[in-house]
């Protein structure tokens, strides 16, 4: 009963943050004015499909999917309704993920109930751009490798790698773990076993042949990327806010400090192999941050949601762990901060009072000030 009572709790929730997402769309403009440079490449491509310049800085899978999309009719709203689709859909993946990788029917259920109302979900699913589906992608490597299926695993990271560049993070550190457990001396450290190369390896590939078709089409294998350097360095106004601004102030204002403080008490019981997918997504951002070749925005961190949450949840579990009343209490307070956060985080305070104006306060908060 109680199972059934919680799975009909977490279905009213992504039922009702799925209209309210669907509200905004219909009543607010794009969130983020870069999602309109990403359908025009996608449009370019349904002319020019082999084109590797016409993607300038950018990795070319998202793009493909967009071109499809609109090869079938829909356009920027239509884009946003699968997003908005998709951001629905996460919190039951992580669901299944976290009660099929051992974590527990009442940890996975917290999790998902909290990556449901995460800011970044929900402002994400009313969006174009690519965080969403990133965010699934790089979920499901994460389960795959968790639940030994490898050639899955190594098919997702091929995709990944192709959408975002903070999945070569993850790519990088996966291969450091593998050469670690091949190392005698450092393996015994390791409680987990040898991750296959196969996992990887085609991660590698796509990225070789994403470099090499750069070499054929302009004569330099790394131009785009010294480009997209040039481009993020120029944004002086964002790393004038100092050094641990995207690592400490970012995840404030996005998970809150209740959330960042039960990630913090479950990290360890919730870290799996799996969550090195992550690890490395993190690294690679606050690495690229520091070199001032990212801009540090709010909304990198949404592929890191469904893992935060799910720590979270443990953190909760092991607040609780004598009285059930203390864990109820702990995440009804982590849930309401994070539904506030998302209210004023997504601007649906003013989505509902001035709907002209929403997409505006939505803009401003992909990067909140310090």
């Amino acid at each position: 009963m109680r199972k059934l009572a919680g799975r009909g709790l977490l279905a009213a929730v992504i039922a009702a943050t799925l209209l309210v997402r669907l509200w905004v769309i219909a009543h607010s403009p794009e969130p983020d004015t870069d999602a309109a440079g990403h359908l025009g490449i996608a449009r370019a491509l349904l002319a020019h499909p082999m084109s590797v310049s016409v993607h300038w800085v950018y990795l070319p899978a998202y793009h493909y999917v967009l071109a499809l999309l609109e090869g079938v009719g829909l356009g920027a709203t239509g884009v946003r309704v699968v997003n908005c689709v998709l951001a629905a859909a996460l919190p039951v993946v992580v669901l299944e993920y976290a009660r099929r990788t051992g974590h527990g029917e009442r940890v996975a259920l917290m999790a998902a109930l909290l990556c449901a109302i995460s800011p970044l979900v929900n402002l994400l699913g009313t969006s174009a751009q690519q965080e969403t589906l990133f965010t699934l992608v790089v979920l499901g490597v994460a389960w795959a490798i968790d639940a030994g299926h490898t050639r899955r695993a190594g098919a997702l990271l091929a995709f990944a790698v192709l959408v975002r560049y903070e999945a070569w993070g993850a790519l990088a550190l996966l291969v450091a773990l593998q050469i670690a457990q091949r190392t005698p001396r450092v393996s015994r450290l390791l409680p987990w076993p040898r991750l296959p190369w196969a996992v990887t390896l085609p991660a590698a590939f796509a990225v070789f042949a994403w470099l090499l078709a750069h070499k054929l089409a302009d004569g330099q294998w790394l131009g785009f990327l010294r480009e997209l350097y040039r481009y993020a360095h120029r944004q002086t106004e964002t790393f004038d806010r100092g050094p641990l601004w995207f690592a400490y102030r970012q995840p404030l204002s996005v998970f809150g400090w209740v959330l960042l403080g039960l990630f913090v008490v479950g990290l360890r019981r919730a870290f799996r192999i799996g969550h090195v997918v992550p690890v490395g997504i993190c690294v690679f951002l606050e690495a690229a941050y520091l070199l001032r070749g990212a801009l540090g925005s709010a909304r990198y961190y949404e592929s890191l949601t469904p893992f935060v949450a799910l720590a979270a949840a443990h953190g909760v579990r092991v607040l609780g762990a004598r009285r059930r009343w203390i864990a109820r209490s702990v995440f009804v307070v982590a849930f309401a901060r994070l539904l506030l956060l998302s209210t004023r985080f997504c601007g649906w305070e003013e989505s509902v009072r001035r709907p002209s104006s929403a997409g505006a306060r939505s803009s401003v908060a992909w990067r909140p000030k310090a």
